[in-house]
This record gives C-alpha cells, structure tokens and sequence, in this order.
C-alpha cells in the first residue's frame, strides 16, 4: 500500500512524537518512533524507551501482536539498523514481518552506516521512501547529540547562557541575578532531562548552590553532575556543605580538579568523608583547568553529551578553544545596569548555523550549532 501525501505528513508527525517519549533515556542510542499502518489507520506503535531496549520498530510489530496484513506500512523516525550491536538488526525484523512498504523520515547520521538498512530492504523487494526536505531536518534535529557523536566520534559539548537584553549575565558578578521567568526556567529543565550530564563552575557552586537536577511537573531526575573545581575551593573550610554533596543524588556528582587541587589534603579529606568523587584533569598555564580535557572526561565518564550551565568564566573557556559544539542562548527583556554588571563571554552579534526560535513567555530562545 502506498500512502497519500497528506496520511504520511500525518503519520511522521506522530513518530516523531513517539521518538520523543524516549527523551533524555536512550543515550548513547538515539530516539526512534515507529508505527504500522493497515487500511490507512494506525494498528499498532512503539519506541525505543532506553539502550539495550527493543527497538522502535520491533516495538511497534511486537505490539502489534499478530503477523501484519498484506500490504502494511511501517513508518519510521530513523532508517532502521542494518548491524548486531545489543539487539539484532531491526532490518531483519522488518524483513521477517512480511512488511512491503517503509517509510523513513531520515537517514542514519553514521556515514559507515548511511543508506544501508534501506539498501537491504529495496534488495529485499520492499517500497522504501525516505521524507521530505522538511520531515528530514525535523527528525535529523531530533537526535543532534546522536548525530554529532557519529559524525564526529566526539561527545557534544553545548553552553547555556541565560542573558539581559543589554547582554549580562548578572546584575554583579558572584550574586545571583533573576535573569528569566517561568517559560524559559522550564524549558531549561528539559534540557537538562535530556542530556547525560551536566556542569558548572566552582563559581556557580559558591554562590548559587545550585542541585542541578531537572524538576520536572511528574518526576525530578538527576543528570551526573560535574563541577569544575581547579583548587577544590568549594570544599573549603568555612564553606558550608553544598546541596550537589549532601543531596540524595550526591552519588551522581564529580569535581574535576587539578595537582593544584588535589595538594589541598583537607579538601580532600572533606571530599572523602561526603563521599564525593574527585577526577584530576591537566591545568592550563593559569592553573584552571584545562578545557581541553573536556572530550577526555565525558569519554571517560561513558556520557556522549554535557550541558554547561553555569560559570562565564568556563563557557568563555570552552567557546575560545572551539569546544563548545552548541549554544542555548535565553535573553530576557529586562536589562541590568549596575556598574558591576557581569558581561557575556559569547558575542552578542555571533550567528549560529541551523538556528531554533523560540519564545518563552517574555523571554526568547535561540539555539544552535557553534
């Protein structure tokens, strides 16, 4: 059965919907959708819920419960895997299922990869269609971690930064300044639910005592969370304990130091007694430490992405040694004056490539590849 224009405009809005049910949970996979099609209604849908999962498409036969009609369709958000990785290839699915016509809203973004499950199902005598122009770049963007990871065999490095619209960051620099409202605190949260990993400075530690964890309306989760921290200074005396070390969720934090900080034995000790994981990393010549040890410790940690949310001082780091792969920049309307003011280290003028829009309230988001 060939689908009309119209039926799979509709039915690619709805995978992707359902890819989206997977948010944040199937790293290092990416997030899949699919749905079977018999007599242009929609008989059965699946996704992939987490790695090592079934993926979307078995989902979808496997709820279907029975061997599809002659002449289904099956729909999906992501060419479907032609290789044994933790399950087996979901072209040996489809072939198996008696399926004649696929319908693709994109390519596998891995250019070993690219093209060949849908190879297999065309030798195989199957109708394959792959999207518009438009489903394409929906369902590539989708997956923007997964599809930098394979395309450049690095983890994804992006920067938040939440600005006034004369462009600071505070009112002054080391006390916190309500920069957005409500909308664009919320859409902060989901990102946060979608990557792997979150970091600030020891900075933003200090003086925000931040938890960092993506409150949700239905759930709070906990990203593992980092702190760069170059002479442990977060955990010296006189600093109270700080929530991301006492939580319940302190099992998740790390602080990335230096030599410098580890000379420091009483931090050390306190770290100990929390119960606080310390990784060394190198110092650049100003003692910090070195940004370009980020790639190094996320492949370390075995997380494919970091959200750096806190710290001008690091995301000025990371954006001057080309390491930062994407920016969320919030702008509010309201404008901070004082003669403190801390400024942004991103330049207010920068052009991000394939940017989003999006308005939150009063606020304004725009994100981007760097």
């Amino acid at each position: 059965m060939t689908l009309s224009s119209s039926s799979l405009s509709s039915w690619y809005n709805r995978v992707l919907e359902l890819a989206r049910k997977g948010w944040g949970d199937t790293h290092p996979n990416p997030m899949v959708g699919a749905l079977l099609v018999e007599d242009g209604e929609i008989v059965a849908e699946g996704f992939h819920c987490a790695t090592g999962k079934a993926h979307a498409e078995v989902e979808a036969l496997n709820a279907l419960g029975r061997a599809p009609h002659p002449g289904a369709s099956l729909v999906i958000s992501l060419e479907p895997c032609s290789t044994h990785g933790k399950t087996p290839p979901c072209t040996e699915a489809i072939l198996k299922s008696g399926i004649q016509s696929v319908y693709v809203a994109c390519e596998d973004p891995n250019p070993q990869h690219a093209g060949q499950g849908l190879d297999i199902l065309r030798e195989h005598g199957l109708h394959v269609q792959v999207g518009d122009p438009d489903v394409r770049a929906q369902a590539t963007r989708l997956n923007f971690i997964f599809n930098h990871n394979m395309q450049t065999g690095r983890p994804l490095i992006a920067l938040k930064l939440a600005e006034s619209a004369n462009g600071k960051l505070a009112n002054e620099a080391g006390t916190p300044s309500r920069v957005t409202e409500s909308d664009a605190r919320a859409d902060m949260m989901q990102w946060r639910r979608l990557f792997p990993s979150i970091c600030v400075g020891s900075g933003t530690v200090l003086s925000d005592d931040p938890s960092l964890t993506a409150r949700l309306p239905d759930d709070t989760w906990c990203p593992l969370r980092l702190v760069v921290d170059s002479t442990l200074s977060t955990l010296a005396a006189g600093v109270s304990d700080r929530a991301l070390y006492t939580d319940k969720y302190a099992g998740k934090t790390r602080i990335i130091t230096t030599d410098h900080g580890l000379a420091q034995k009483d931090r050390v000790a306190r770290a100990r007694e929390l119960g606080i994981t310390i990784l060394q990393a190198e110092s650049c010549p100003r003692g910090r430490v070195s940004p370009l040890c980020f790639p190094e410790v996320l492949t370390h940690l075995g997380v494919n992405s970091v959200y750096c949310e806190g710290g001008a001082r690091m995301a000025e780091s990371l954006y001057e040694e080309g390491l930062a792969d994407y920016l969320f920049r919030y702008r509010s309307p309201r404008e901070f004056l004082g003669p403190h003011a801390l400024p942004s280290p991103i330049p207010k003028k920068l052009r991000l490539r394939d940017p989003l829009e999006v308005q939150l309230g009063p606020d304004h988001l725009t994100h981007g590849f760097l």
